[in-house]
């Protein structure tokens, strides 16, 4: 079993947890717009506490990337990167969108195409769209109006924008997940690779869905 320290930042909360294979050992999450480079650390300190663990047990550090607050992605991404060094421990970027929608098809596995959508705090959305756990587009911000067809060929909905969306469009299928947390995150990266390069940030503008590299 491989044991993952988890960091996510990314839509306003402050979340750590410590991950054993398939169990989440120990798990902090609190709802915060600011102060997250504050109470980050200490926050992992307290989760490594509650499991009766150190970093010297830790196999790796797994991070959110991205997409969302573009501070949040930062206080995590350089917390991460800091533990990793201090500790000698090799780091795992997660895209937030991945990692939701494996919680999603966890959760309700009958729940085929995906589109998720996440809150931006502007017009638009980020978005992506999955099938039984596989993206299927790339990850992009995007208007109501561009997302209508997703909704329309059958894709159920989820994240932390469709309530939103929804207000603003009218009714659309819901899968009742709205985001995740560090422990998730640490159950997703088990299985996940480390690279020898830093996580890059996922910063998304504007852009038009483009087929899904193969």
């Amino acid at each position: 079993m491989r044991k993952i320290l988890a960091i996510d930042c990314a839509h306003g909360d402050c979340s750590a947890a410590l991950g054993d294979g398939d169990e989440i050992v120990s798990e902090i999450d609190e709802q915060m717009e600011r102060g997250q480079a504050e109470r980050l650390i200490p926050m992992v300190r307290d989760v490594l506490k509650k499991a009766g663990a150190s970093f010297a047990d830790v196999d790796a550090v797994a991070v959110t990337t991205g997409p969302g607050s573009f501070t949040g992605v930062r206080v995590g991404l350089a917390a991460a990167d800091g533990i990793a060094l201090a500790a000698g421990l090799p780091m795992i970027g997660v895209s937030v969108l991945d990692v939701l929608a494996w919680k999603a098809s966890r959760r309700f596995p009958e729940t085929g195409k995906l589109c998720l959508i996440l809150e931006t705090k502007r017009d638009d959305y980020y978005v992506q769209c999955f099938e039984n756990g596989a993206p299927t587009t790339e990850a992009a911000a995007l208007t109501a109006a561009e997302i209508k067809p997703f909704v329309e060929s059958g894709h159920v909905c989820a994240g932390n924008g469709v309530d939103r969306y929804a207000g603003e469009n009218g009714g659309v299928p819901v899968c009742p997940v709205k985001m995740p947390t560090a422990g998730d995150v640490a159950l997703f990266a088990a299985s996940k690779q480390p690279r020898d390069a830093f996580p890059a940030p996922l910063y998304l503008r504007e852009a038009e869905v483009t087929p899904c590299r193969k």
